[in-house]
């Protein structure tokens, strides 16, 4: 007999709650959120024959657990959980008893539309987890570079005109050394010029630019002020040369990962994809074949594929929601990057602006192409070449599509 298992994740403990194919409740116990309470779950499950888990979080230390010790496992939609408890009770009520009954249940009725999760490789879920890092280191040094870019507004204005690129590392060690313009204003134009030397800035043309910004400029600012800002200044160019480091440590990782795998040159066939984002694409991926049939479930998944809302004479089309957002990001960068090194990419790309669609629009109606070639090239582990486009994938549509 089959039985379901319902897992409401908590960051204490978790409710268990086991029913049979009847939907009788067998089994109902909690356990702890650590190894201890994970083996006992282990020994309480082992009992049982033919068992699926359901759980709305898909990862985790336990579904880590769950995984490594063979268990079939179901990722649910929170919301699809939500909708149906609805359609059995309009009471509205929630505690982790009433979740962990209802994703068992919901399991049990819709078993023939539920997908069991599949993992790729230990070398893949290693990448993809240094590519969700790395997403969000690169995001929170953006945060920290805005917040820099106001600091200095308010008592060092002068620094956003000094360099081309604000905060680049120079400016940074240079708001470290020098944090005020009296500081920066009393040095020696020599001093100056070796310090920017030591930091890589070798043509004397713009040595001498930036020397000679600092003596035409001029400030008044209350010394209050530049007391209280030039700390924080210098807490956020600390802050930002260990992102900046480790960022680097991540690329460095990434791209040791996919050079050794075997679906890594692959990817970094890709024109435009560049070392950061090869390794991003081929995270998403993975290598497990198995995990895709075809490209238009990847195209849904990612979200690049549009929504179509028809309902009697009214019908639109709208973005998907409902998708791997950070999948959605990478494919979008991507896109918009073949538009310099890829022929095919900006000739669709200006078919679609001649349309009349916008520049997020087209890049999106592109990126959804691009997924038709790269899941080719997966599929088949073959390189890509732009001088055959892949015709029969990429082009099946045409450039209208």
């Amino acid at each position: 007999m089959e039985h379901f298992i319902g897992i409401d994740n908590s960051s204490l403990d978790h409710k268990v709650r086991v029913v049979d194919e009847k939907g009788n409740l067998d089994l109902s116990f909690t356990i702890a959120n650590d190894y201890e309470g994970f083996e006992m779950l282990d020994r309480k499950l082992r009992k049982i024959k033919d068992s699926q888990i359901g759980f709305e979080l898909p990862h985790g230390p336990l579904v880590d657990f769950l995984h490594e010790h063979d268990y079939k496992l179901y990722s649910l939609n929170p919301l699809k959980i939500k909708r149906f408890k609805e359609s059995l009770k309009v009471s509205g009520n929630k505690n982790d008893d009433i979740d962990a009954v209802a994703i068992a249940d919901y399991l049990r009725s819709n078993k023939n539309y539920s997908r069991e999760l599949l993992y790729n490789s230990h070398v893949i879920e290693k990448l993809k987890n240094l590519s969700i890092i790395h997403t969000r280191l690169t995001q929170n040094r953006a945060r920290h570079l805005n917040k820099l870019h106001f600091v200095v507004r308010q008592y060092f204005p002068l620094q956003e005109a000094l360099f081309g690129d604000f905060g680049c590392i120079v400016q940074l060690k240079m708001l470290i050394k020098y944090s005020t313009f009296t500081d920066l204003n009393n040095t020696s134009d020599k001093e100056i010029d070796d310090f920017l030397k030591v930091n890589r800035y070798r043509r004397q043309d713009y040595i001498d630019r930036i020397i000679q910004k600092i003596r035409k400029y001029n400030q008044l600012i209350s010394e209050d002020v530049e007391f209280a800002y030039r700390i924080e200044a210098q807490c956020l160019c600390d802050l930002l040369h260990v992102i900046n480091n480790r960022i680097k440590e991540i690329e460095t990782e990434m791209n040791k990962t996919t050079d050794a795998h075997n679906l890594g040159k692959v990817f970094k066939s890709l024109p435009g994809a560049g070392k950061v984002l090869a390794c991003k694409l081929l995270a998403l991926f993975g290598d497990n074949k198995d995990r895709f049939n075809n490209y238009n479930g990847v195209q849904c998944l990612f979200g690049t594929a549009p929504k179509n809302y028809q309902s009697g004479m009214y019908h639109k089309v709208i973005m998907r929601k409902a998708c791997n957002k950070s999948a959605r990001a990478i494919l979008y960068k991507f896109s918009f990057s073949t538009l310099q090194f890829s022929k095919w990419s900006r000739e669709y790309y200006d078919k679609q602006k001649a349309k009349g669609k916008t520049h997020s629009v087209a890049v999106r109606a592109l990126s959804n192409k691009w997924i038709k070639v790269i899941f080719k090239i997966w599929k088949d582990e073959i390189f890509y070449e732009e001088d055959k486009k892949l015709a029969p994938v990429a082009w099946h549509s045409g450039c209208s599509g």
